[in-house]
Order: structure tokens, then sequence, then C-alpha cells
């Protein structure tokens, strides 16, 4: 009789304490350390929370904040939250969220007045397809303490059939965007207080071919897209900026290139744009940049060396201060370097380039932009001592220093699954690099990974905050990144 009554008594004293036994089974206890309950700052505001199911051995599936009933503004995967949003002046009852894998929710509640925003070290824009499906562009705001980033309260933007780059100017008044589709480019102001795009008149403009890639001149005035059908045909259209925002194709463009330019890279002083063919050359042209005409240098186009494989694919171009050229032969899992000549801009491979990505031929360089290679895109860190090279195919980055003269020397690869897919990207200091998430991202979220650079040993710390979620409509797939300072 005394065992029956053990668990009675548990029963008759959970009962007095008012503490249910169902509830305390089963749901989810979900602590918010940031903000604190009935705090006021200024947006964007840090979230730190983390959540517990003492009822469900399996964990914690997801957490969610909501900034007002039904509106979701983070979703995050595991029982761990740590990350900003963006919120406009005023008084939220904002709620924290958790659910297990066994199918219960639980929630805390947090009082927060936002008394004003900080503005932002930049914005961070990716453009999201995948073979068709819905595509957008996200915005997103650079924390100039951390390099976090923040939603922007605009949301997903829509783009057309299929964006494939994208880019801004050097000011950050504009955003481009190639779409390889319907052959357009299409333009948005960006505006810098909150990073909202609207589209510019008369947009988008037609290139009349499939547009792979897009470039800016330093000066704003000029905007360079790259045709690309592995056909007579190829080249590079010139447009030029109107007073009112608008485009129009300069009188003599397109000039024409080898089959499937990839990248456009123009160098610092706005004198000499490079465009990396698919079909393995580097082209250099002079700039006119009151005609807008482009000219052939001396020895371009300059053939890509096959190494072991049969061919090359560059599939982006990145010039380091007018220095230094690099391409990422994606095809022969290699980057290529090169002097560029300040006074001619032309150029000279470096001694020991190519140098090795992952040392083995990928396939053969075809016209199928979603197809993963190694390396396919390119970033410098701000002291121009590491470069960074993204590896679709094995998931991470790999990472080389940079000595005097433009050699380069393998020092590592980031973790498999750190970074996946569409570009890599510096802020506007080049004290951190993003690229494109991996797995452990909801079903119907994309997502961005943030990463601080040591400028001394050149690594990658992954920060904080990262990844970066933001919602989506089926399964698409990051495409490209651009940073508007």
């Amino acid at each position: 009789m005394l065992r029956r009554c053990i668990p009675c008594a548990l029963l008759f004293v959970l009962s007095f304490v008012g503490l249910s036994l169902t509830a305390f089974a089963a749901d989810p206890i979900v602590t918010v350390i940031s903000p604190a309950n009935n705090s006021q700052t200024t947006g964007p505001i840090n979230y730190v929370a983390s959540a517990i199911s003492p009822g469900c051995p399996q964990g914690i599936s997801a957490m969610r904040i909501y900034s007002a009933p039904h509106v979701s503004a983070f979703t995050g995967v595991g029982g761990q939250v740590n990350t900003y949003i963006n919120l406009e002046p005023g008084t939220y009852n904002t709620v924290v969220q958790a659910w297990d894998n066994c199918g219960n929710v639980g929630k805390t509640y947090v009082n927060v007045t936002i008394t004003g925003e900080t503005q932002p070290a930049g914005f961070v824009y990716t453009i999201n397809s995948y073979y068709g499906n819905t595509s957008n562009i996200i915005g997103l705001s650079i924390v100039g303490s951390n390099g976090a980033l923040a939603p922007t309260l605009q949301g997903p933007v829509s783009a057309n059939v299929d964006p494939v780059a994208v880019v801004s100017d050097q000011g950050g008044y504009r955003l481009y965007v190639a779409d390889y589709v319907s052959g357009d480019v299409f333009a948005y102001f960006i505006d810098t207080l909150n990073g909202y795009l609207n589209p510019v008149p008369g947009a988008p403009f037609p290139a009349n071919r499939s547009v792979e890639a897009v470039a800016v001149h330093p000066s704003g005035t000029l905007i360079f897209a790259a045709l690309s059908e592995y056909a007579q045909g190829d080249g590079v259209a010139v447009f030029q900026l109107q007073s009112n925002g608008s485009l129009k194709e300069a009188p003599g463009s397109p000039y024409p290139t080898q089959t499937g330019p990839q990248a456009l890279k123009v160098d610092p002083s706005g004198n000499y744009l490079y465009v990396a063919d698919g079909s393995g050359y580097i082209e250099a042209f002079a700039i006119n940049t009151a005609s807008a005409a482009l000219t052939p240098l001396a020895g371009s186009p300059y053939q890509m060396p096959t190494e072991t494989c049969s061919s090359t694919y560059p599939r982006d171009v990145f010039d380091a201060f007018g220095k230094t050229l690099y391409a990422a032969d994606a095809v022969n899992s290699a980057i290529d370097g090169y002097t560029i000549d300040p006074g001619a801009g032309t150029l000279t491979p470096i001694a020991g380039s190519p140098w090795p990505d992952d040392g083995y031929c990928q396939g053969v360089g075809i016209d199928d932009p979603y197809i993963d290679y190694n390396p396919s895109s390119l970033a410098i860190d701000g002291t121009g001592k590491f470069l960074y090279a993204l590896n679709e195919l094995d998931m991470n980055i790999a990472i080389y220093s940079i000595a005097g003269q433009g050699a380069l020397t393998f020092l590592k690869f980031t973790p498999t699954e750190s970074a996946c897919s569409g570009a890599v990207r510096t802020d506007p200091t080049g004290n951190y690099l993003y690229a494109g998430a991996c797995n452990g991202i909801p079903a119907d979220f994309g997502g961005l990974v943030g990463f601080s650079i040591d400028h001394i040993t050149g690594d990658l710390t992954p920060l904080p905050t990262s990844p970066y979620t933001y919602p989506q409509s089926g399964f698409t797939n990051v495409q490209d990144i651009a940073v508007a300072p």
C-alpha cells in the first residue's frame, strides 16, 4: 500500500504548487537571453535563445521568432537561435517559439521597444532560382559591429525566369540582375536607408541574347552584360546609364568574344574590362568611357592552360586591386593568375600558375549554369593577403595566401558543407565573407553563411549568427550574391 501512495502523493504536490504534470513532461522550455523582456534598444535587434524538451528524447526540431501574431521574422533548425531582426521603431510583443520532434510546442513572450534604427554597413542581395521555379531577390542588411546579417523588411522581391548573376554599382545606388532565359538585364534602385529595391523606369532592358553575367563601371555610367549561348554571336553588350536610371544600349554594342563568356570584371581604374570565356579564354578590352566603346588589347584573347584536362571552363574572374587577375578554372580544378600591366592592361601569367584547387578534372566545360564545379567563385580579403575559392562540388572554401608578386600558396579547406552555392563575397570592409549555405536549412527556406576573416592567418571563423535563413517558395538555390556598400 505504501508503494501505491508515493505516486499519489507526488501528483498531489505537483498540483498543489500549480504545475501541470502533462505540461511539465511534454512542452519545450524556451529560454531567451537577449533581448531582455520590456527592454528598449535600437534595431536591428539581436535575439539569442535556446530550447530544451525534457519530455522528448529526440530533442528540438526548430525555433521561430514572431514579431507579431502570425508574422514570422526568423526560423532556424535545432534548439539554438542567435540572429538579428530588423524592426521599425515601435513596441512589439514578440514570441520565441520552439517545436520538438514529438510534436509539442513551447513559447516565451518578449516585449521590446525599438527606439530607432542603426544605419547598416551595407546590404547583401541574393538571387534565388532552380530550374524555372519561383525566382526572387532577397535583401539583407549588414550589422556594422560584427558583420551579421538581418533580412530587410521588404521581403522577397519577385525576379524573372532564370536570374543567374547580380551586381551592385560602387555607390550602392543600383542593383543589376542578369536573366539567362529572358535575355534581359533587370535594374533596381537601392534605398540606401533600408535596402529596399524598386525597379528603374523601363526595366527590364533587353540584351537580345542569354545573359550570363553583369558588371558595372566604377563611374556607374556603363553596365556590361555577357551574352553567352556558346554560339556565334556571343559577346559583351554595353549599356549607358540614362538620367532617370534607365539603360540604353550603346552604339557599336555588342562586342564579339570567344564563345560562352561566363564572368566579367572591370579593373578599379575603370580603364579595362576582362571577360572569362567558358571556351577557355580570358579576353581584355580597353574601355572608352566617353563613347562606351570596347577595344581588344594586344594579345587578347589569352588562352588558358589545359594542364591535364581536355578543356578549361573559367566560372569567375577577379581583379585584385588592378595588379593581378585570377580566374577560377572549374574543369581543371585550378586557379589561374596573371599580372596586369598598369599602363597597358595586358596580362602575363604569374610564375607557378595555375595552382591546383582539388587537383582533378571535373568534366567538360558545357553551357549548364546548374552544374557544380570546383572552384566556381573567388574573393579576396580587404588586405589583399588571402584569396578564397568556393568549391560547390566539395561544399567548402579553399584558402590561399597571396605573395607579393601574386603567387598563391594553398593553406587549407574549410570543413565539408561549410559553404555550397552562389558565390563568395566580402563585405565593404573586407573583414567578413558570405556564401550560400549547405544542409540544415528548413524546407522552403534559403540561406547564407557568414565568416569573420583573420587577416593574419587567413582563417575563416563562422559568425555566431550564421546561417541566415529566409523564406522561399519551393526548392530554390542561391545563384549569386552581391554586396552593396
